[in-house]
């Protein structure tokens, strides 16, 4: 992946990559690469920051990413209950969907200026890093657009999830076992499913924040959700996760009824010409 690292158009093949760990992903037991990086707040941030201290929480992220927009209520309710014990951190990453509003940095200037917008937008508060232009830290992670990483005093990475958004408490527990100097009962998530289509709610939005290029790029690269985001973004007076859901539940309703639909034509058709 690092030979295409600064995409400007989001693919199918990048869609695989970001759905699982890879055999490359660091693992819970691994030691957290080191990094020294700038943040949005003009100072600099580093592993040795928190190595003796305190776990951190280390979740990457970006202004285009639609998992990122779907995660931060929830990552904002796990500050509130953990953020004294843990310190927590955003890794601005590549966009996930370049676009003519937010198009792939070519600068670190630049890319610092759209983490900041990225703080500034969902009013994060927490320390936003940013990553250099090839993304050696994301890399080195597995170079995942929302996953998180959560690190023990020791510098140990005793949990990882592909998707920040914290399903059924898997997050919010790893946090707890790690604030009382516990190693988690679980030590990683690899749901799919359920946080993609809670993200759905929130697709629209984000793609056309983006720009034109990265809503075009998503209907060619994942037809089917970003058909869900656009019939989610219909059900407005909702949450952005029951959005979601009403959308999933629209588009698999019409789905049965069309090939139920089609299935009875061709059984008729069938009969008519067994009938001649």
């Amino acid at each position: 992946m690092a030979a295409d690292y600064r995409y400007q158009h989001f693919t199918t093949k990048l869609l695989i990559h970001d759905g699982s760990f890879h055999k490359a992903a660091k693992r819970p037991g691994e030691t957290l690469p080191d990094f020294d990086l700038p943040t949005t707040d003009w100072e600099r941030i580093a592993t040795r920051d928190f190595v003796g201290d305190r776990p951190l929480f280390l979740v990457t992220g970006s202004i285009t990413c639609p998992m990122t927009a779907s995660a931060i209520p929830s990552l904002k309710r796990l500050y509130a209950q953990c953020g004294d014990d843990i310190a927590f951190l955003i890794l601005n990453v590549r966009e996930a969907h370049p676009g003519e509003h937010y198009p792939q940095p070519d600068t670190m200037e630049e890319k610092i200026d759209h983490a900041r917008t990225l703080k500034d937008f969902y009013e994060l508060p927490w320390t936003v890093a940013v990553d250099d232009l090839d993304g050696t830290l994301n890399l080195a992670m597995d170079g995942k657009p929302n996953s998180a990483y959560l690190m023990d005093r020791d510098g140990k990475i005793v949990f990882r999830s592909v998707w920040a958004r914290d399903l059924r408490g898997s997050i919010r527990r790893a946090l707890e076992s790690a604030a009382h100097e516990e190693a988690p009962a679980k030590d990683e998530s690899r749901a799919l499913l359920r946080p993609v289509i809670l993200a759905s709610g929130v697709i629209d939005q984000v793609m056309t924040r983006a720009g034109p290029t990265a809503v075009r790029d998503h209907w060619r690269s994942n037809f089917p959700l970003q058909l869900t985001a656009k019939v989610a973004s219909l059900f407005r007076p909702l949450s952005p996760d029951w959005r979601g859901i009403a959308a999933v539940a629209t588009v698999g309703t019409a789905t049965v009824v069309g090939l139920v639909i089609v299935l009875r034509v061709r059984a008729r058709c069938f009969g008519a010409g067994l009938g001649r």
